[in-house]
């Protein structure tokens, strides 16, 4: 199955786009010609940011827009939900369609309420400006940016299926996803069901193996929405959605707060599946190993040691090896010695890392995302708000 990146983001034939920023509030959004299946993945957070409720019950009746603003988060304010209803509303009222049919989102401060005015009068402006192109997607992901410094989108094509996607997120990102809004779109007819498995599946293995600081946030959202224009293979649409899942995760890691170098950690022959994710998710959230890949530091120790907190382990049967690009796998560790550090150092030095260990206690694998810890993540954080 050869896809092809289209680079349209969510603009595929059926959906429009675009967006607006003002100051510190930007409003982007996105209109189908027709109501759209549409599945959807929230916050595993206790503390749901507004919008989360409210999109959580209008994908039930299936979408035609979403409206998603920057600058509020809409968490923790008490007439949150009024204030995502009302963007609900003047997204309905200006496409003409029930409000129940509009999803939508924010991100920013949390504590924040909307400044429902501003994003009341960048929904009209937005809607007058709406399109289907690269061009059209690219502004509206702009316009929901907080901390990110590059845009992230992707899009894929096999035969007259596409899926696209558009998304934000830098920091406050856990393994429950990310401080990250993404939207999908897609013409493929899979039915309900399994479009929400399908999303279900792919998030689990993409946005959910992202780690930049371990914080979870109180407004992750992912919305998959489906004009059912083609039909398509589950199969298919599977490998479709999941290539731009996970090229859309590897973005986030890689702008990550503050961030030098992306980093991917995969574990093989672990005890089983669960023990391999726990142990990706350890090490890419460890302060320690990730201040020594900013430095360039061959620290096997560090790696070695995480794993042994979250897994017994038999140091001299693992193999830790790094690579990166075409330059071959370098050993830093195998059978209970050291391996050739200043090797690896070379290969630290790169922008895209991977590491890789072997465990050789059964048959679990998994793989995550992650990126290094610099001087500038406290900064950026310390001035947040």
């Amino acid at each position: 199955m050869k896809l092809s990146d289209t680079g349209r983001g969510v603009c595929i034939k059926g959906f429009k786009a675009f967006g607006l920023k003002e100051g510190r509030v930007g409003v982007a959004v996105i209109f189908s010609d027709k109501l759209c299946q549409t599945a959807g993945v929230f916050t595993k957070n206790s503390v749901k940011a507004a919008p989360v409720i409210v999109s959580g019950k209008n994908i039930k009746n299936g979408l035609q827009a979403i409206v998603a603003n920057s600058g509020q988060a809409n968490a923790c304010v008490k007439n949150g939900v009024d204030d995502a209803l009302s963007m609900c509303k003047k997204t309905a009222e200006t496409f003409g369609i029930p409000p129940k049919n509009v999803g939508v989102a924010s991100t920013g401060v949390i504590g924040k309420a909307v400044k429902i005015k501003e994003v009341e009068k960048l929904i009209e402006k937005t809607a007058g400006k709406l399109g289907c192109s690269k061009t059209k997607s690219l502004k509206a992901v702009k316009a929901i940016m907080t901390t990110d410094t590059k845009p992230k989108m992707c899009s894929a094509k096999y035969k007259d299926i596409e899926v696209g996607g558009i998304m934000k997120g830098s920091g406050m990102i856990a393994p429950n996803m990310a401080t990250m809004l993404c939207f999908l779109t897609t013409n493929a007819d899979i039915g309900a069901d399994k479009m929400n498995d399908a999303l279900v599946n792919s998030v689990e293995k993409s946005f959910n193996r992202v780690v930049v600081d371990g914080d979870e946030s109180t407004n992750d959202t992912v919305l998959l929405m489906s004009n059912m224009k083609e039909k398509c293979k589950y199969g298919d649409f599977v490998k479709m959605l999941d290539y731009v899942t996970e090229s859309l995760a590897k973005q986030m890691a890689a702008d990550g707060e503050g961030a030098t170098k992306l980093i991917e950690f995969t574990v093989v022959h672990g005890r089983d599946e669960e023990t391999a994710k726990k142990i990706v998710n350890a090490v890419l959230s460890s302060p320690l190993v990730k201040t020594a890949v900013y430095g360039e530091n061959p620290n096997w120790g560090r790696i070695i040691g995480k794993i042994g907190s979250v897994e017994k382990i038999d140091f001299e049967k693992i193999r830790l090896e790094f690579s990166s690009g075409r330059k071959k796998a370098v050993a830093l560790h195998f059978g209970g010695r050291g391996g050739d550090r200043k090797k690896v150092g070379e290969i630290l030095k790169s922008s895209e890392i991977k590491i890789k260990v072997d465990l050789n206690s059964g048959k679990g694998s998994a793989t995550g995302w992650g990126c290094d810890l610099s001087e500038k993540y406290v900064k950026i954080n310390a001035e947040y708000n």
